[in-house]
């Protein structure tokens, strides 16, 4: 019998509540670690400590990808700054005279796209951090210095760049002195399943902290969020989403225990939407009761998310409700796909296509990219694809014959 995929709702109006799962996180005191956390598989990997890190460095550099040569900093451990005037040849004879008057880097609380180092972009081929060599088309070169002042006061200078040929972040760096200095060179082809790969200029070390892009929706992390005057950046405890989830926030509802609005909620990419807003501090933590949020994850499974407690400091412990509300589910219909296997792959994938008509077989990414495209025959054919190329993650697999289009998942997984 051919299979198709169906969206399948699993809750209707009225549906008990009974249906839902209470769980919580702990970050521990001071909200000393960060976690990833998956609607439908709990915490994945291993919590983390919150300040083993000082710049995280996308482990892409396909335009195609949204996280493309982004860099984001830590603000847990310090603040960054870009050395007013200089290049990236500039680091022997740089210094941070001035620092107190620099204009702070922060990273975008909207999207991953745009780290605390992108945020000195110039626009054009300026990455913020570095130029792309457009002649060439070598890699991206270093064209500023940047400055960490940490929380203790000592300072680092460092530049980035990035050679293509490598497919290695090369850092440059020293005490604000100039002592100290050296090279690093971090790989990032061993970490494609994960958004980033990090460094420590504390520790001197790579640091591989994340889990698989693909296992987790959420993260759990203190990030510096706009909220106004007289500090407009502060240093918050909250939800941020993946690459490839979106959230909706339904405010107000009666009750978010029970509210089935998420087939006409307004969906959003913006990685803050669930943030930190959604509790309140006079003296103790206050939850706000009539809010609902609905997560759609990357296999485009449909959550309601209701958060209900929030301990502090002294625990870092935020205590929600979640229930899956909708599901991708297998229907017998009939499809132009019969069978993808195996299924998750690794180098090479077979798809079982089933067309009286020529058909068109597409791989297409989360982020809309089609990575393979192949004429397929009349009647039915085993197509096989390689997928070595492919990075971790899930895939679409689209057939098409002109009257009619299936799509099926499919997980790669090296």
């Amino acid at each position: 019998m051919k299979k198709g995929l169906l969206l399948s709702f699993l809750a209707l109006a009225g549906f008990s509540n009974a249906q839902l799962v209470s769980d919580s996180v702990t970050m521990g005191a001071g909200y000393a670690n960060n976690i990833w956390y998956s609607l439908a598989n709990d915490e994945q990997g291993t919590a983390q400590p919150a300040n083993n890190w000082d710049i995280g460095m996308a482990t892409t550099i396909s335009p195609s990808n949204p996280l493309a040569a982004s860099i984001i900093f830590n603000n847990k451990i310090g603040t960054v700054y870009a050395v007013p005037g200089s290049n990236g040849t500039d680091l022997a004879t740089a210094d941070t005279a001035g620092i107190a008057g620099w204009t702070t880097l922060y990273n975008s609380e909207i999207t991953w796209t745009e780290g605390a180092l992108n945020a000195a972009s110039a626009g054009g081929v300026d990455y913020g951090w570095g130029n792309y060599d457009a002649v060439n088309h070598t890699g991206i070169v270093a064209n500023r210095v940047f400055a960490i002042k940490y929380t203790n006061g000592s300072c680092k200078l460092f530049t980035v760049s990035l050679p293509f040929s490598s497919m290695a972040y090369e850092i440059n760096y020293s005490d604000a002195d100039h002592s100290n200095s050296g090279t690093i060179s971090v790989p990032f082809a061993a970490s494609a399943a994960k958004n980033y790969i990090y460094y420590s200029f504390t520790s001197a070390a790579i640091v591989d902290r994340e889990p698989a892009s693909a296992s987790w929706d959420l993260y759990f992390t203190q990030y510096c969020a706009n909220i106004g005057a007289p500090y407009p950046y502060n240093l918050v405890t909250g939800v941020l989403h993946n690459v490839g989830v979106e959230v909706a926030e339904v405010h107000p509802v009666n009750n978010p225990e029970t509210d089935m609005s998420f087939e006409t909620a307004a969906y959003s990419e913006d990685i803050n939407t669930i943030g930190y807003d959604w509790k309140t501090y006079a003296g103790t933590y206050t939850i706000e009761d009539s809010t609902v949020y609905f997560v759609k994850d990357k296999s485009g499974d449909y959550w309601r998310l209701v958060m209900t407690a929030f301990s502090g400091s002294a625990l870092g412990k935020t205590v929600f409700k979640k229930e899956k509300v909708a599901t991708l589910s297998v229907s017998e219909n009939n499809e132009l796909i019969s069978g993808i296997f195996p299924n998750p792959a690794s180098d090479k994938v077979t798809v079982m296509v089933d067309s009286k008509a020529g058909a068109t077989l597409k791989v297409v990414s989360l982020t809309g990219a089609v990575v393979y495209e192949s004429a397929a025959s009349n009647g039915l054919e085993a197509m096989s694809i390689s997928t070595a190329d492919f990075t971790n993650g899930i895939y679409l697999v689209q057939v098409s014959n002109g009257s009619a289009t299936t799509t099926q998942r499919l997980v790669v997984q090296h």
